[in-house]
């Protein structure tokens, strides 16, 4: 009887550490959908700053596609979408067990269904029709696609410059660091 009782203690901690590691990696995906609209609202901040350096990535501002301004030069968007992406990056990466390559790859993923969706709503809405005959000319946007790979960018960064901020405290034991790295 003994034996079944005390199980039951060991168990409600692992229900516990599982619901705090949902919680958590929630957590993380919403910093990571929050620092995306960071980026769009950082690039349309600095539009009009006279950073203009590199090609032109037209649809970079789906916004401003009727005015003809949807073009912003590669420099504009990489001071929004790489910082984006690392922000994303390290949250996820504190926040969730994904290595380095996972991060990357599923921030890339998230970018791009957030960024054509986003992109398909803001061209209905432009020309006041449905969303679906929109969302396949997304596809072809430039400017979504050099987001989504910036974004990425930003995120592998955060995997190579803080690679310890995933787990590398899973490597100590519980008394401190090993023998020798102190």
């Amino acid at each position: 009887m003994e034996a079944i009782t005390a199980s039951r203690p060991e168990r409600h901690l692992s229900v516990f550490g599982a619901s705090l590691r949902v919680l958590k990696a929630a957590a993380g995906w919403l910093i990571a959908v929050a620092a995306l609209f960071a980026g769009a609202g950082e690039l349309y901040l600095i539009r009009a700053a006279g950073l203009g350096i590199g090609p032109e990535v037209h649809g970079a501002l789906p916004l401003e596609q009727l005015a003809g301004q949807d073009a912003q030069p590669l420099l504009h968007l990489a001071i929004a979408w790489v910082p984006a992406g690392f922000v994303a990056g390290l949250a996820l990466a504190s926040l969730t067990r994904l290595g380095t390559v996972a991060r990357t790859v599923s921030l890339a993923a998230l970018a791009a269904v957030v960024l054509l969706l986003t992109g398909a709503l803001s061209d209905a809405i432009a020309v006041n029709d449905p969303l679906s005959p929109h969302i396949v000319p997304q596809l072809s946007r430039d400017g979504t696609w050099v987001a989504v790979t910036l974004f990425a960018a930003g995120s592998f960064l955060a995997g190579v410059v803080m690679p310890a901020a995933g787990g590398g405290s899973k490597r100590w034991h519980r008394g401190g660091p090993p023998t020798g790295a102190r």
